[in-house]
């Protein structure tokens, strides 16, 4: 679990100190939240959907949905998950940040994607890859992510595949 505080305000308008924990989603109220920042962001927000960004592997037992819990008041600001491919390959995708935590000295994104290369790591993983859209790559280039081959369209839209540094190369096909 990734944890880090933002002192004096985590949230626009809010005094005192916030602190930040990433952990897998550990109650059903979790689990809606999640759904919810991802449905606003990925369909609402985006339009990379139409009703719902659920997919069959979301109800895989070995996928790994993480939240990003801001406290006070304990709400859910951010979520990734992570999920297995071929090959004992995986991926993490769905990575969404509510708008007003995006520019938050907690960073959010950044506290996400740590927790989820953690948890798969703990877990034997050599390849971890995220498709990537092409506006976020500069980000995950500053978090020591690095770009696998040429973008390719993915859910409608270009990505580019990339991994992080301590990830093995994946062989493309």
């Amino acid at each position: 679990m990734v944890t880090a505080s933002d002192a004096p305000s985590a949230a626009p308008g809010e005094a005192g100190s916030r602190t930040l924990a990433c952990r897998r989603a550990a109650s059903n109220e979790e689990i809606q939240a999640y759904y919810a920042i991802r449905k606003k962001f990925f369909v609402d927000d985006q339009g990379l959907f139409e009703a719902s960004d659920v997919e069959p592997i979301d109800h895989d037992p070995r996928t790994i949905h993480i939240v990003a819990v801001c406290s006070p008041p304990g709400d859910v600001i951010g979520v990734v998950r992570c999920y297995p491919g071929a090959d004992g390959v995986w991926f993490g995708g769905r990575l969404a940040v509510l708008q007003e935590y995006r520019a938050s000295r907690l960073v959010v994104g950044r506290a996400l994607v740590r927790t989820a290369e953690e948890m798969v790591r703990e877990q034997g993983v050599k390849i971890f890859l995220g498709h990537i859209q092409l506006p976020t790559v500069r980000f995950f280039e500053h978090i020591g992510w690095v770009k696998v081959g040429d973008p390719q369209e993915y859910a409608g839209r270009l990505h580019q595949l990339m991994r992080p540094g301590w990830s093995r190369k994946p062989r493309l096909r």
